[in-house]
């Protein structure tokens, strides 16, 4: 019985830590790409071939955060089905005992 209960415990704790991690990274990123407040402001002063760099460069910011945030998504899906994968296999082998 202490061996399933550790198992079970096991095999919640990676998915704890996998839940905060992306909660932390919500945190921690928040605001990093944001436009300062007065950015209209800014644009009026620039020159229209500036303004089109200017427009250029933050959709391909954008972009770019798109790109990664799938790319974590889709890692974060894989770790968690092959870490319940090795779970399942835990908790066959100790399934007998």
């Amino acid at each position: 019985m202490k061996s399933i209960r550790a198992v079970m415990m096991c095999s919640l704790l990676p998915l704890a830590l996998i839940a905060g991690s992306v909660q932390a990274q919500g945190i921690g990123r928040a605001g990093t790409y944001l436009m300062p407040p007065n950015f209209g402001m800014m644009m009026e002063k620039l020159t229209p071939e500036q303004r089109t760099q200017a427009i250029g460069i933050e959709q391909k910011m954008m972009q770019m955060e798109m790109e990664y945030q799938d790319s974590v998504a889709q890692m974060e899906m894989k770790h968690a089905h092959e870490m319940m994968q090795m779970q399942n296999q835990l908790l066959d082998i100790f399934k007998g005992h």
